[in-house]
């Protein structure tokens, strides 16, 4: 007989489980089945040395195209996790762990798309640490790289905007609670600015119309 350790590992596994096997694939179809881990490097690049090892369990996940989509997604598996809560307190309705995983797409394989996410992971789960400065990303947050997405010399995409997606469900259920899918699309710095004066939503239906949702594209033009 199990103990109750033991059943509530076997409780988080299988909510991790759930996320990766189920829900995913679902919305995104197949996967790769690898997982782009965080690596202690991506904590050290950034300062911190004193390294929780959950935090290493979080990673980025691969869809090629496929009948779900023409086009690749790259997923974060694990800022969803329910650390710390006990089955016996589970609720249906809360959100679960830090309630959001972002995504995605690229027009082929891109190794900086990971790279992206997973910084965006890493400092999220500082943030929820209280590590860093600022809080957790909501819709329509904009967010500077401090370079170009793909590291080029020539991309004008330097920034993220946060949205709630519209052509795939924006929440999913798990055992643990539910959590919010939040779509990352690379934006210029002009773009950033049209938003500061116009709004978030402002600048989501300028993107729409030059066809810039979803799919970030690292060498376009600027819509504004």
């Amino acid at each position: 007989m199990k103990t109750e350790n033991q059943q509530r590992q076997q409780w988080f596994q299988n909510v991790w489980k759930q996320r990766e096997e189920v829900v995913y694939p679902k919305v995104f179809g197949a996967f790769t089945g690898h997982i782009h881990a965080l690596s202690a490097a991506w904590f050290e690049s950034m300062g911190f040395k004193d390294i929780d090892p959950r935090w290493l369990t979080h990673g980025v996940l691969e869809s090629p195209p496929n009948d779900r989509h023409d086009n690749w997604v790259y997923i974060t598996t694990g800022l969803s996790n329910p650390w710390g809560v006990d089955p016996a307190d589970k609720q249906p309705d809360p959100y679960s762990g830090l309630g959001f995983e972002f995504f995605m797409h690229t027009a082929e394989a891109s190794q900086w798309a990971i790279e992206v996410l997973g910084t965006l992971m890493a400092m999220q789960i500082l943030a929820a640490q209280e590590l860093v400065a600022g809080g957790l990303l909501e819709p329509f947050d904009r967010v500077p790289l401090g370079r170009t997405i793909d590291k080029s010399d020539d991309s004008l995409v330097r920034n993220l905007l946060i949205l709630p997606p519209e052509h795939v469900p924006a929440q999913a259920q798990l055992d643990s609670g539910i959590f919010d899918l939040l779509l990352c699309v690379g934006i210029t710095d002009a773009e950033v600015q049209f938003a500061r004066a116009q709004d978030g939503p402002g600048l989501q239906k300028v993107l729409m119309h030059h066809g810039y949702i979803p799919v970030t594209r690292a060498h376009r033009p600027s819509s504004v």
